[in-house]
């Protein structure tokens, strides 16, 4: 069975950080929610925050049915993005089932903000940043809605301090080694 590494949380928590390191450390390929948005921005245009709302659910279904492809020749993989509870039953509804180890990345709201307003400018304007702003500080300041868990192992990491993940990526290691153990009771 294949195991999908899923690094979420909100935006400029570090998961392209994270899920770029990861996807170093184990040589599986990185499918990354933002990769396939822009490309959809390159082919058909950038317009307002609507449309990116609408690019995100295209992008999202395209990287669904990507990683369920990788998952099913038993090719595992990691997924980064800001997943919501549709993503996350798209996700835990994929056939056959893979073994789900998940990241959620955090950092305190007042933090998520300045890093989002640093970075408005220099990623593609398809995103609308500023125009999300608004938005997602008052998810940040709510406290987020990471969802329901996908049936694995978890982890949360709070790039807060900085973003020194090697911790997080050790903890990674031990948790594929237990995956790929056998079973109590089986023979290896």
């Amino acid at each position: 069975m294949a195991v999908c590494i899923v690094v979420s949380g909100p935006p400029c928590a570090g998961k392209s950080t994270l899920a770029t390191a990861i996807a170093a450390r184990t040589g599986w390929p990185l499918l990354a929610k933002d990769d396939y948005k822009e490309r959809v921005f390159e082919r058909l245009g950038a317009r307002d925050r609507d449309w990116s709302r609408r690019v995100s659910l295209l992008a999202w279904d395209l990287l669904i049915a990507e990683a369920g492809r990788l998952l099913g020749h038993g090719v595992g993989c990691v997924l980064e993005g800001n997943l919501r509870a549709p993503q996350r039953r798209a996700l835990a509804g994929l056939s056959p089932a893979p073994r789900f180890v998940e990241v959620r990345c955090a950092a305190r709201p007042e933090l998520l903000a300045a890093r989002f307003r640093a970075r408005a400018g220099r990623r593609h304007p398809g995103h609308a940043d500023l125009e999300a702003l608004p938005e997602l500080e008052r998810e940040w300041a709510a406290g987020g809605d990471p969802g329901p868990a996908l049936d694995g192992a978890a982890f949360t990491w709070d790039s807060s301090a900085g973003f020194d993940a090697e911790a997080v990526l050790d903890a990674l290691d031990a948790a594929l080694v237990g995956l790929s153990a056998p079973a109590s009771g089986t023979r290896g």
